[in-house]
């Protein structure tokens, strides 16, 4: 089950890669804009670094942190952008996200890690949820400048 949960995490790589070209070099925004308007990034660099921190110190409770995020930015992406050839990247993006988490929760579960999964799970409240507020924040605040750097796409 670990090479599933590798090769997941190499894919979200490839998803994060992607994003960082598109927003970066296509779109010309800062990085900070990128995560902003883009907050699965934010999600998939908090999952990837508690994935790498999970393999090389062996605690499980690392790989319940990124939980939240993904699930939110990730998983509720699939049902908040519409299904249409424009958002094509970001609903596959948002099904690999989604099997990413099932993975977290199935290996936690199959282990019977409950106190891995509540305590990374509180921690990742902890963290996220002002994150979560900073970001609706300001996206609502420059949604125009955004989709005006759309349109000029």
């Amino acid at each position: 089950m670990q090479v599933v949960g590798l090769a997941l995490s190499v894919i979200m790589l490839l998803t994060l890669l992607n994003s960082g070209y598109f927003f970066l070099a296509m779109l010309k925004l800062s990085i900070g804009k990128w995560l902003a308007f883009n907050a699965c990034s934010l999600a998939t660099i908090a999952y990837l670094l508690c994935f790498v921190l999970y393999k090389t110190t062996k605690r499980d409770y690392i790989l319940a942190i990124p939980l939240l995020p993904l699930y939110y930015y990730g998983t509720m992406g699939m049902f908040v952008m519409p299904w249409n050839e424009a958002n094509l990247f970001p609903q596959i993006t948002h099904i690999i996200i989604t099997l990413n988490v099932l993975w977290i929760v199935y290996v936690l579960l199959k282990e019977h890690k409950f106190e891995a999964l509540g305590k990374g799970s509180l921690l990742g409240m902890i963290i996220f949820v002002p994150i979560f507020a900073c970001i609706q924040g300001y996206t609502q605040q420059h949604m125009g400048e955004f989709m005006a750097v759309l349109q000029a796409l």
